[in-house]
């Protein structure tokens, strides 16, 4: 009968706890529309978003994507995460003249001895 009364009154402090807790995407979604910059929702936050591929992530890009919240400044983080990647390059290409400091001599020079 205690382990009863126990678990009852562990399940009941579980759902009061939950009780008026506002969904997680709330905030990060109404930050998007504010005019102040919202450090805690930047670059990393949308980048984690986007590679784990939420919820949240699909309607901050969905908004931030509409003509009038284009240039929303908390949708720039949103945006960036979302644009194309370059991979980068550790060589340079070659330009097809040879590569190297010194210029490659012509084959209709002269040689002079």
């Amino acid at each position: 009968m205690n382990r009863l009364a126990f678990c009852l009154l562990a399940a009941a402090l579980l759902l009061a706890s939950c009780k008026g807790k506002s969904d997680d995407s709330s905030a990060p979604l109404a930050a998007l529309q504010s005019p102040n910059a919202a450090e805690n929702y930047g670059d990393q936050f949308w980048n984690d978003q986007l590679h784990r591929k939420t919820e949240l992530w699909s309607k901050a890009l969905n908004f931030c994507q509409q003509p009038d919240h284009k240039f929303l400044i908390n949708c720039q983080p949103v945006l960036a995460a979302a644009a194309p990647r370059v991979p980068f390059s550790a060589t340079m290409p070659s330009n097809g003249l040879g590569g190297g400091l010194f210029p490659v001599p012509s084959p209709n020079a002269q040689a002079t001895h």
